[in-house]
């Protein structure tokens, strides 16, 4: 499923805002918020902000390649799938990775990440 930039842009900046990412939407209310850090195979680090809106929907913010990308939760049959224009997030409970949307063959873009810090 494809989400326009204008979808993204008009419901997701209260999330982030209170995600503390600087950017913020006035017409969502976030339920809950966290950020975790994750360290993947070759020693990569990504920090992922993770964003529960009361109305039901699901974000996830984090960088690629140094670009900070806003990506919105979408069905998963296991564990939780969030989606960024090409690339797609995969977390399931303290483990996650970033792959290209569509290309079951390429390897990941950040494989085997875990939590570095377990959640408390």
């Amino acid at each position: 499923m494809k989400w326009s930039a204008c979808f993204v842009l008009s419901c997701v900046a209260p999330v982030l805002a209170a995600a503390g990412t600087g950017v913020s939407f006035p017409d969502l209310s976030v339920a809950s918020s966290s950020k975790v850090d994750y360290v993947c195979k070759g020693d990569q680090h990504v920090t992922v902000s993770y964003i529960n809106a009361t109305n039901g929907d699901s974000f996830a913010y984090l960088a690629v390649d140094g670009t900070p990308h806003v990506f919105v939760g979408v069905t998963s049959g296991s564990g939780a799938r969030y989606a960024s224009g090409r690339y797609i997030w995969w977390s399931k409970g303290r483990t996650g990775f970033l792959a290209l949307d569509g290309d079951g063959n390429a390897p990941p873009l950040l494989g085997d990440c875990a939590e570095s810090v377990p959640r408390s």
